[in-house]
């Protein structure tokens, strides 16, 4: 290990080095600030032992310029200062010393000081070079990770393209023909197998949208929207679902609610979480829509009194093609509208969350989204 001795007096520099070299220690010394500045950056030593009062530059100036460069911030500094000055001990201590020890030296404190400071540094190496290794190793893993998403979302792609171009004549001429069939066997086999084409369409259809949004290609294009205005059309092309499931629609937002967004993700992340909440709602129930803006944010959330949901479903509902339980896996549901809504979320750089006091007592789900436009009116 090598130590930087620092003293204006030429006695207590050979002292000081006197008493380490003992102890197997590289010793370098310098007879000023300005030299040890010069030294250290040239030297790299694992320790400083720093006297405080010296012409050109003090003890305290040489520390706070050490501290400010990147190669020595972390060489551990300890100060040479008088027994009886503990104004200055304090001060050192706090400018980033690690110790002190007082003159004149007593030899077996000054080695015990020194050993104790070098196996400091030397952990803190030790960590450091750890803490490279695993960065190093993050990184590497990261890009891994990263590319297989890549191969991923460019095989799903591909696949969800090369399945849509077959469906689309199954899905035109299927109901023909079953409209032709006199036999009812027939027509009930032709009615599942139109059943599990429109299922694999949308699927796929689906899947492709969420390729997209997965993309880094992909790009916002933003607008001044109204959401009040949104969630109101909305609420009123799904008014036959509402009828027909007999829940109630219930919209508390501040009118208007303008924000900057992409006008045709968020209407699709509006209608898929309301269509969600009327699926999850049982007959009589009621379906509340809340919007309001705050601090420059869009707070927009969907609460229904529907089936709700566990903590354990509530951690993976965003994940992809997660279904929670059987009453969610008909085959209307791809297990990817969440995905969605979290995908369009995240690229309108607002946040998404799903709250539920348990089973049978309703869910909310809130997102917020920035850029809201205030005080027009």
């Amino acid at each position: 290990m090598k130590v930087l001795v620092v003293d204006d007096n030429p006695k207590a520099l050979l002292i000081a080095k006197a008493r380490l070299v003992k102890e197997g220690i590289d010793v370098i010394c310098a007879g000023g600030g300005k030299q040890c500045l010069e030294i250290a950056r040239e030297e790299r030593p694992d320790l400083i032992l720093l006297d405080i009062d010296m012409p050109d530059l003090s003890g305290f100036e040489v520390c706070n310029r050490l501290k400010e460069e990147e190669t020595l911030c972390m060489v551990p500094i300890i100060f040479l200062t008088a027994a009886d000055d503990n104004g200055n001990r304090i001060r050192g201590l706090d400018l980033g010393a690690v110790d002190y020890v007082t003159k004149p030296f007593d030899a077996f404190e000054l080695r015990a000081r020194v050993r104790a400071a070098l196996r400091t540094k030397k952990l803190q190496d030790q960590l450091t070079n750890f803490n490279q290794k695993l960065e190093k190793k993050v990184e590497e893993r990261t890009s891994r990770v990263q590319q297989l998403l890549q191969q991923k979302n460019a095989f799903v792609n591909q696949l969800s393209h090369d399945l849509k171009t077959p469906l689309t004549p199954l899905v035109a001429l299927l109901p023909l023909i079953a409209k032709r069939t006199e036999d009812s066997e027939a027509k009930r086999m032709l009615n599942l197998a139109i059943d599990s084409v429109n299922y694999m369409r949308n699927l796929t259809e689906t899947i492709l949208q969420l390729a997209r949004l997965n993309s880094s290609h992909s790009q916002l294009k933003p607008e001044k929207i109204d959401i009040a205005f949104e969630i109101q059309n909305i609420i009123n092309a799904l008014s036959s679902l509402f009828s027909e499931r007999k829940i109630s629609p219930v919209i508390n937002t501040d009118t208007p609610l303008l924000v900057e967004c992409d006008e045709i993700l968020i209407k699709e992340l509006l209608h898929n979480l309301i269509s969600n909440a009327i699926k999850y709602t049982n007959s009589g129930g009621v379906v509340t829509v809340r919007g309001f803006c705050n601090n420059n944010q869009i707070q927009i959330s969907i609460s229904d009194t529907g089936i709700g949901m566990t903590d354990e479903q509530i951690d993976h509902a965003f994940e992809e093609f997660y279904k929670a339980d059987d009453s969610r896996n008909d085959r209307s549901s791809t297990g990817l509208g969440l995905s969605i809504c979290r995908k369009i979320i995240e690229k309108s750089e607002g946040k998404i969350q799903i709250e539920s006091p348990g089973l049978g007592k309703g869910t909310t789900v809130g997102f917020s989204i920035p850029r809201c436009i205030e005080n027009e009116k």
